[in-house]
């Protein structure tokens, strides 16, 4: 079954129509089955869960809805040979924290999955560039479709095997695994390892701790090239932190991204958090591999009450 290219104005309709939903949320399992996939249905359905433990039904969420600026950019991949078919949306939101009224504006790289021809576009991934000028830079091809794939073996880095690389780089001891990566990139490792350090702190003597990772080594959707023949690529990893605190004493959260775990003595407490980053693969051996947008989100959490 053939499908038509869509319209600029279609794919401008689909990413907004589709970011208010996400951005409205909701305590429905099919709501968020309905509108989207991957990384995000599977955090989405985590995060509802650990909501209904806790007695709440809702995520937490900003005391502002974030708005979509009209103002959408995107890109599409695919044939209209009756394959899936992908969009790389950039648009600026107005969010705002929760509990925090301030106003942040952020631009938000999303991807969107048409499965089939005549299926539903789902929302498969989030991430916000550094600078609300930061658009994608996507090559796009005659026909006026975004490039994706094609020979890689002049990429700095290998596509298939980078996000791997990445997570690997930031939260073990592997090195860089054959990869140049940026001063950005080093600095957030350096970040991470000072984390570890004040989260050991914290716990006091006595307690535990527990760091841990699952790195999805397969890129989420299709390898977008650039227009100075690069790449850019979707990684997940979700990170997981135990502590359990020093015996007598505890941790108490003012806010957090789970509803119901605000406002309680924790003993002991294990969260999880899904980090989606899109990579920035220049050419040729000697490029460094970047962030070009990236975004932490509250995933899974379980505690155990502190009783004394």
């Amino acid at each position: 079954m053939k499908e038509p290219s869509l319209s600029e104005e279609e794919t401008r309709r689909i990413v907004k129509d589709l970011t208010g939903k996400y951005d409205a949320g909701g305590s429905d399992i099919e709501y968020w089955k309905g509108i989207t996939e991957g990384p995000l249905r599977e955090r989405a359905l985590a995060v509802l869960e650990t909501s209904r433990k806790y007695g709440t039904k809702d995520e937490a969420r900003p005391t502002n809805s974030p708005a979509t600026d009209t103002a959408v950019r995107t890109w599409t991949t695919g044939k209209d040979d009756g394959s899936d078919r992908w969009i790389l949306g950039a648009h600026e939101v107005q969010g705002y924290t929760v509990g925090d009224a301030s106003n942040k504006v952020e631009l938000r790289w999303s991807l969107y999955h048409q499965q089939r021809p005549g299926a539903p576009w789902l929302t498969a991934f989030i991430a916000n560039a550094p600078e609300t000028t930061a658009l994608p830079q996507v090559a796009v091809g005659p026909d006026g479709q975004a490039l994706s794939g094609a020979d890689t073996t002049g990429l700095a880095a290998d596509p298939a095997t980078v996000c791997g690389q990445h997570g690997d780089y930031l939260n073990t001891d592997a090195g860089a695994g054959g990869v140049k990566w940026s001063q950005d990139v080093t600095k957030t490792k350096e970040a991470l390892a000072g984390s570890l350090t004040r989260i050991r702190e914290e716990v006091g003597k006595g307690g535990k701790v527990d760091i841990g990772i699952d790195v999805n080594r397969t890129p989420h959707g299709p390898v977008w090239r650039t227009t100075d023949g690069g790449a850019l690529v979707a990684c997940t990893t979700v990170n997981k932190v135990y502590k359990e605190l020093a015996p007598g004493t505890s941790a108490t959260f003012s806010s957090s991204g789970w509803a119901g775990t605000t406002g309680i003595p924790w003993a002991s407490y294990t969260q999880r958090i899904m980090n989606l980053t899109v990579l920035k693969i220049p050419t040729g051996a000697s490029g460094e591999v970047s962030v070009a947008a990236s975004s932490r989100l509250p995933y899974s959490f379980e505690g155990t009450k502190h009783t004394g």
